[in-house]
């Protein structure tokens, strides 16, 4: 269950309306589910927007045990330096457009399960592999093929070994392994 969804929309160098239009319109598909929803604006333009104009905006899901579920995508206008004289502008994903997909990318990756978003779940994995030696348990939703060769390299490189057990009633993956134990030889000891 989620309790409440935070985000940031963002642009550079382009109209600052075009935040409140990201806005609006994942607002309007997550207040559906949740009012505890707040969508916060940064706009910059001119030296501090840097070289590049665009938007984008970046959600995230708290559910009531504490796991953060991501989701964000960017639209960026591409470089006038890099434009030909015979290329056509390309056609831009709306603000509309990206405010109603970041939300369902969010909806879709809490609807998943599991502790982390699809995005996260290699990070999650190396975590647990680099553990002292001792049994992690994780929840994850379906396997993405980023993971699934994470799993692969982590076998390989640490010789961690992942059980990896499906559970049919949530659609969820649990994953156990027992830590390699790597330990920060930088650390100064007190």
């Amino acid at each position: 269950m989620v309790k409440r969804i935070r985000g940031v929309t963002f642009s550079t160098n382009v109209s600052p309306q075009i935040e409140n239009r990201i806005l609006y319109a994942a607002r309007g598909l997550f207040n559906k589910f949740i009012p505890d929803v707040h969508i916060f604006t940064d706009h910059r333009a001119g030296l501090s927007g840097g070289l590049s104009a665009g938007y984008g905006v970046s959600v995230v899901a708290e559910t009531t045990t504490g796991c953060l579920i991501s989701a964000d995508a960017t639209v960026s206008y591409p470089n006038v330096d890099e434009m030909s004289e015979q290329s056509k502008k390309p056609e831009l994903m709306s603000p509309e457009d990206l405010g109603e997909q970041v939300a369902s990318m969010l909806l879709e990756e809490v609807a998943q399960g599991g502790v982390v978003d699809s995005t996260h779940q290699s990070l999650l994995f190396m975590l647990c592999a680099l553990c002292p030696p001792d049994v992690s348990k994780v929840r994850v939703g379906q396997l993405t093929p980023h993971a699934i060769e994470s799993l692969r390299n982590i076998k390989e490189f640490l010789d961690v070994k992942f059980i990896i057990k499906p559970d049919p009633n949530s659609n969820t993956v649990t994953l156990k392994c027992v830590g390699a134990g790597v330990k920060n030889l930088a650390r100064k000891i007190s």
